[in-house]
């Protein structure tokens, strides 16, 4: 049976570790044989918290054939990464309180020349299916070299998004290079009312130019794929989620994510204090409460992988499961538009997803077997799939679906249209797009960051996002789970610093 590690509160040493769901809460309680026994929140809500697991169909005692000791420098287990953060500065134009990743509270600039990118994404791309980049910080609009780096990047085959507090966006002429670049923005803004920023981050003076770099990107670009960032905490913004979500459909064109951090205490004693701690499950209600009319649903986004093998018959090529993630990671759900705002899925279907959910799963799981056996590459072995798959979800999808409100247009004749063009060799994702509202749908996400508190490692050995950083000794392009990047990052860049040197400046 596998061991669940964690990290010891006091020393930060890999301990063992378990669940303990007591006054409503579930915690992870670690044994250190220097320092006792600490623990950690994992949930307000062991409800819901454990019904993840159970839909995914998780058994922890089984879970894994490997044992992680959360030892993650140097390890060589083997990772399927989607997603790869890679830190371009430490430096930043605002100085968060709760942040973790500038210059303040590393201790040292962080800054490294052009020939550490050069490396890192030539390394990256050798990787097989390439991941995602994250290009982060710090503030990575901080660089001179930046488009540069953007360039290198799309040279290498590697698609790229950029994360940032969008100050520097407030400059039209440098968000036109953004939009030139064809850079999916993440922005860091955590609702339209300034008393957030005062009490989040200890200034107002973001603000005004956070509101101008989302109007800019409205602007510049007719479709974009940009996704807001927002850090929830109740008693702070919890409130002001509804109309996150109004701001998000006025800007539509170019907003197609609205993604929920849960504020994580990772700073040190006395620099800021939250009133009460937020868990995924609180970033759920929160949201849940948004839509008081309505029903808000969330998921586990690693479940998708139960539906990886029926979906490689619709895709272009390869698979874009994010990885079998932990259900006690990510949660996620979408909402669609109406015409007037949007929606929750919940809206769209006549059962409870959850209910679905476990019908769904147990359909793709005894569907596996004849799936298995045809070729999701070759002509008419795909069609055959294809065939095979619709046949056991399309009576299931009738049942469930509320058609005349997610479909453009006459329901059969949009269906009609829809299934004509899959067998075509259209893709799912383009004719849900084009016969539905599903292809105007709001993703939303809830992730876990930076909480080493209640980090363990049964979920980071199922990670799916990694930091990347180069191993100086042998010049290989390494990564490390992200939720444990925080562990690590200090020797490791500043290792980085001393091989390459600071940026020279344009």
């Amino acid at each position: 049976m596998a061991v669940n590690y964690g990290v010891c509160d006091k020393c930060h040493a890999r301990v063992p570790c378990s669940h303990d769901i007591r006054d409503g809460k579930v915690f992870l309680e670690k044994v250190c044989p220097d320092c006792g026994t600490t623990e950690g929140l994992v949930s307000n809500d062991p409800a819901t918290w454990q019904r993840k697991r159970q839909i995914w169909q998780y058994d922890s005692a089984s879970s894994t054939a490997h044992v992680c000791h959360l030892k993650c420098e140097g390890c060589r287990h083997p990772r399927s990464l989607r997603l790869v953060f890679l830190d371009l500065t430490n430096r930043c134009n605002m100085n968060c309180p709760i942040c973790v990743a500038n210059a303040p509270w590393m201790g040292f600039d962080y800054h490294p020349s052009f020939a550490y990118f050069e490396n890192m994404l030539k390394g990256l791309a050798k990787l097989d299916p390439k991941p995602v980049i994250h290009l982060f910080g710090g503030e990575p609009t901080l660089r001179d070299d930046l488009f540069e780096i953007v360039d290198l990047a799309h040279s290498l085959g590697l698609r790229v998004h950029l994360v940032t507090n969008g100050l520097k966006l407030a400059d039209e002429a440098f968000c036109k290079k953004v939009c030139d670049k064809r850079l999916p923005v993440f922005l860091g803004f955590d609702g339209r009312d300034p008393s957030i920023y005062e009490r989040m981050r200890k200034t107002t003076a973001c603000y005004a130019p956070k509101l101008k770099a989302l109007e800019n990107l409205k602007k510049l670009a007719a479709q974009r794929q940009d996704a807001i960032m927002c850090t929830v905490a109740r008693h702070i913004n919890d409130t002001h989620i509804a109309d996150l979500f109004t701001m998000c459909y006025e800007h539509r064109n170019h907003i197609k994510a609205l993604n929920f951090l849960p504020l994580t205490e990772t700073w040190e004693p006395g620099r800021f204090e939250a009133d009460i701690s937020t868990t995924i499950e609180d970033v759920q209600e929160i949201v849940a409460a948004a839509f008081p009319d309505e029903k808000v649903e969330f998921a586990s986004l690693g479940l998708q992988f139960h539906f990886d093998r029926a979906l490689s018959f619709f895709r272009k090529k390869g698979t874009r499961t994010f990885n079998k993630v932990h259900p006690n990671c990510e949660a996620a759900t979408i909402f669609i538009p109406d015409g007037e705002r949007y929606r929750p899925i919940s809206h769209f279907l006549k059962r409870p997803l959850d209910e679905l959910t476990v019908e769904a799963v147990n359909m793709a799981k005894a569907l596996e077997p004849k799936l298995a056996k045809l070729d999701a590459t070759r002509g008419f072995s795909r069609l055959r799939g294809q065939l095979k798959v619709l046949r056991a979800f399309l009576p299931f999808i009738r049942r469930n679906v509320r058609f005349r409100r997610l479909l453009k247009g006459r329901p059969w004749l949009a269906i009609t249209r829809l299934l004509g063009g899959l067998l075509f060799g259209k893709t799912l994702y383009d004719q849900l797009a084009k016969h539905t509202y599903i292809g105007d749908r709001l993703t939303s996400i809830i992730l876990p960051f930076e909480e080493i508190h209640s980090i363990e490692s049964e979920r980071m050995e199922m990670c799916a996002a990694g930091f990347a950083y180069e191993d100086t000794e042998t010049g290989e392009a390494r990564t490390v789970p992200a939720c444990v990047w925080w562990l690590y990052n200090k020797p490791l860049l500043q290792s980085v610093m001393a091989k390459y040197g600071p940026a020279a400046h344009h």
